[in-house]
């Protein structure tokens, strides 16, 4: 039976691929071989849509970045894994996607910055002190503007206005990003630690 996840796992999978504007409620009634009356029993619109469709997004990332902080060998290596798992699940991301959030979908672009601003915020924050602890990263730094220079910093690694995707791949400005962070805090030992590491 279609249900509301299955409704939404479609959603986000043609959003993604597609970008949210140029896919309509007939494409997903398409896609899912239902009607939109069958679709309408589970949201409201397609704002209703979108919303949903992102919290669900953003739970799942915070369950699985959660995970890979806490299975994490040291504070660098957590950064890397963190890493990998956002190159790998915005790799085919279309860059239209967050231009249609911040345009056209207010509501849930602000879902994503409170997320970008508490959660990745206590992550960075929490991997500082860790590095901090482990002799990986400097002991003379604030983590608390760190952490809050680099969730802010991390929407400048999407802006088409600086890196346009006809020149830049996500993959190459992200890791110059990460690379970029780290080498910044880091102690003779975490530099060390650093060369051994490659983001796939």
């Amino acid at each position: 039976m279609n249900g509301l996840p299955s409704i939404l796992s479609k959603a986000q999978e043609l959003f993604f691929q597609f970008g949210i504007k140029s896919i309509t409620m007939d494409d997903l009634s398409k896609g899912m071989g239902i009607s939109k009356k069958t679709i309408y029993k589970f949201v409201a619109n397609k704002a209703d849509l979108v919303n949903k469709t992102m919290s669900i997004h953003l739970e799942n990332e915070k369950e699985r970045i959660t995970h890979i902080s806490k299975e994490s060998e040291n504070a660098i290596d957590e950064m890397f894994q963190i890493g990998k798992h956002v190159v790998q699940h915005l790799r085919f991301l279309n860059p239209s996607v967050i231009n249609d959030l911040r345009k056209y979908y207010p509501e849930t672009w602000q879902n994503v910055m409170d997320y970008k601003n508490s959660f990745l915020y206590s992550i960075i924050l929490n991997n500082i002190n860790k590095g901090i602890k482990q002799g990986f990263y400097r002991k003379g730094i604030n983590p608390e503007i760190i952490s809050k220079i680099y969730s802010a910093r991390s929407e400048v690694v999407i802006d088409q206005a600086i890196f346009p995707y006809s020149s830049y791949t996500f993959i190459e400005v992200y890791t110059e990003y990460l690379s970029y962070h780290i080498r910044g805090i880091a102690t003779q030992e975490g530099l060390k630690y650093l060369e051994k590491q490659k983001l796939n």
